[in-house]
């Protein structure tokens, strides 16, 4: 593979992070899902949701391999990660590991961050746990709609 070359995305990269977050999606996540989820799912993903995201200052870091988007890892209050995808062509080379560290260094930097959570999809958990996140029994932590696996990594439980 070649380099993988990282950036923060800008509120132009909108169109290019909606298609490349809809096709894996609906690959790899949407096969899981009640129709009620989906629809949310399909909305969450739309050009303008994520363009609007951008511009409120939620993080979207994205990794390019020979100038083709191949991942994003986007962010909410330093903390939320809403969103880790890779493109299908991409899985399996790295793509997903360069793009956790990169968004979990910068919002240790930024806001002294010591945990993050997010909700894997079921077929992702072990990706997940492979990075260090653990399953998280925390019965506060309620899911809506999607299916999902709510994890969480402490930053003291790596350092």
């Amino acid at each position: 593979m070649s380099e993988v070359r990282m950036r923060l995305a800008r509120v132009d990269d909108a169109p290019a992070v909606s298609r490349l977050v809809r096709r894996v999606v609906r690959r790899w996540v949407v096969p899981d899902q009640p129709p009620a989820a989906v629809i949310m799912l399909e909305e969450s993903l739309r050009s303008s949701v994520i363009r609007g995201k951008i511009e409120a200052g939620q993080r979207f870091h994205l990794a390019f391999v020979d100038g083709a988007l191949a991942g994003v890892a986007a962010v909410r209050n330093d903390s939320h990660v809403f969103q880790l995808f890779v493109g299908t062509r991409y899985q399996g080379q790295g793509v997903a590991r360069k793009l956790w560290d990169r968004l979990r260094k910068d919002c240790i930097r930024r806001a002294a961050a010591r945990s993050f959570t997010l909700n894997a999809a079921p077929g992702a958990v072990p990706v997940y746990l492979h990075m260090g996140f653990v399953i998280d029994h925390d019965p506060r932590r309620v899911l809506g709609k999607i299916i999902a696996v709510p994890m969480i990594y402490r930053v003291d439980d790596h350092e």
